[in-house]
């Protein structure tokens, strides 16, 4: 579910209407949301939310990030100002709607978080099998991805589904102890648990930098299996901590904001995408 600026899940024009207000009233088609302007940016930091998320969750990031970074937050199907349109309950699909949507932005950095970090992912599959890979892609509060085979499967019923909301945490009670938040969100829950629980990741290797970032309490991850995200990446690899839970991130974006712009720096004169002058040469994939 979306957050306002302190990390709160936003209310109820904020879920529905996804923070409709904070895309200045435009009409939108597809899954985009970009914030500000495009013109002069040097990249575009594409995020995607976690289950039952939706664009809003990002809507405070660019007073954090430098003017040559554009936040392009992603609205699922059936999310947010998308609510008219069916959930997408497959990873694979929404990964291919997405890589079709982001394959011509500047200087392209793929993010997800938990959830999201499976579709943000998969993207980076798609488009790197397409000699289009991201810069880079950040991976937050999610497994390697051929650990969560192992993990408990995510609740199938509907009781279950909050029961684990509640467990994670960044859902205030007003939300979780009222039947109206309960009757519109569950169903859009229930398609996310359910792409999740059958979600069969690509077994390849990109050939862009991966970033894993994590809370230092977040308890369904191990260090083994966040370690064994660098056997998907044929470039750079680093894991960075921070202080908090499942949802740490919301408490730390200054801290993130510093990480991506610094590898933008980095990148910028090796790769066109990213605004410089030199040769994007990815390494060739693999398998893990």
């Amino acid at each position: 579910m979306d957050r306002r600026a302190d990390g709160r899940t936003g209310g109820r024009a904020g879920i529905v209407a996804g923070g409709r207000s904070c895309w200045n009233a435009t009409v939108y088609n597809g899954s985009l949301r970009p914030l500000g302007e495009p013109s002069g940016r040097a990249a575009s930091l594409v995020c995607c939310p976690h289950a039952g998320g939706t664009a809003a969750f990002f809507r405070s990031w660019p007073a954090h990030f430098p003017p040559d970074i554009q936040i392009v937050p992603v609205q699922y199907p059936g999310h947010g100002d998308r609510l008219d349109e069916s959930c997408l309950d497959d990873v694979h699909e929404l990964s291919a709607l997405l890589a079709a949507e982001v394959a011509d932005l500047p200087g392209l950095i793929l993010l997800g978080h938990s959830f999201g970090a499976a579709v943000a992912f998969e993207t980076a599959v798609r488009l790197s099998a397409a000699g289009m890979p991201p810069l880079a892609v950040y991976i937050s509060a999610r497994d390697a991805p051929h650990h969560d085979l192992e993990r408990v499967r995510p609740p199938r019923t509907d009781a279950a589904i909050w029961q684990e909301m509640e467990r994670l945490g960044g859902t205030p009670p007003e939300i979780t102890a009222t039947p109206e938040w309960r009757e519109l969100l569950t169903p859009i829950l229930r398609a996310d648990f359910h792409a999740d629980a059958d979600y069969r990741p690509s077994r390849t290797r990109l050939p862009c930098p991966i970033t894993v970032l994590l809370g230092e309490d977040d308890v369904d991850l191990s260090a083994a299996s966040i370690e064994t995200w660098r056997e998907y990446t044929a470039a750079e690899f680093a894991v960075r901590v921070f202080p908090g839970g499942h949802f740490y991130l919301a408490d730390h974006v200054p801290a993130i904001a510093a990480q991506v712009a610094g590898q933008v720096a980095a990148l910028r004169s090796s790769s066109p995408r990213a605004g410089g002058d030199g040769a994007w040469s990815p390494t060739s994939g693999g398998t893990p």
